[in-house]
């Protein structure tokens, strides 16, 4: 009886093997490495004019190379939310487009980001577009981080509306942050062209 179970206990010990060693080479190849978001996350929206934006996951992320993403428009100069959007890419049915805070600088290689993830319905061809600004606030044990927004929903190629998937990069530094809460804040602009 104990010699019929040996080979089984053999095979036993290889799939235990293979289950540590396969996944440990997969993430090898990974660019960006993941964290686990903040699970303290508050969204507030102006209930009155709420643009046509909801916010999504949110994300800490180790960025190995550095990004070029452009920047989220540009910031004002008042102490409130006031910049000039950029508009959105059109879209045929759904796409994604990123970018880094307004007049944030470039994200440089080995930083970690918060991300936020927004989807953005973009109306079709016959409009009208929106104008609209996002401020992310994170709370990290050292302090506050933030970054600005201003974005235009622009027009999709078609008649029908698309998606877009609009990812925000908030650079928190070159140390490993502790995230203790976000907050994400959405205006609708005044205009297609200028917040508030």
């Amino acid at each position: 009886m104990r010699s019929s179970r040996r080979p089984w206990h053999g095979l036993g010990l290889a799939i235990l093997l293979l289950l540590v060693v396969i996944p440990a080479s997969a993430s090898a190849a990974t660019t960006v490495r993941t964290f686990s978001g903040s699970p303290y996350l508050t969204v507030k929206t102006a209930p009155l004019a709420a643009p046509p934006v909801t916010v999504g996951a949110q994300v800490l992320v180790h960025l190995r190379g550095a990004p070029g993403y452009a920047a989220a428009g540009v910031q004002g100069t008042s102490r409130g939310l006031e910049g000039t959007p950029v508009v959105l890419a059109a879209c045929v049915v759904a796409c994604t487009d990123r970018y880094r805070p307004a007049s944030a600088p470039a994200l440089p290689a080995r930083d970690y980001t918060e991300r936020v993830i927004f989807t953005v319905v973009q109306p079709g061809t016959a409009g009208p577009a929106v104008g609209f600004d996002v401020e992310v606030a994170v709370h990290l044990t050292t302090g506050w981080v933030f970054g600005n927004g201003y974005f235009s929903t622009g027009v999709a190629t078609g008649a029908a509306t698309s998606t877009i998937t609009l990812r925000l990069y908030v650079d928190l530094g070159a140390a490993l942050p502790t995230v203790t809460s976000v907050e994400v804040t959405l205006n609708r602009c005044t205009s297609t062209t200028g917040c508030p």
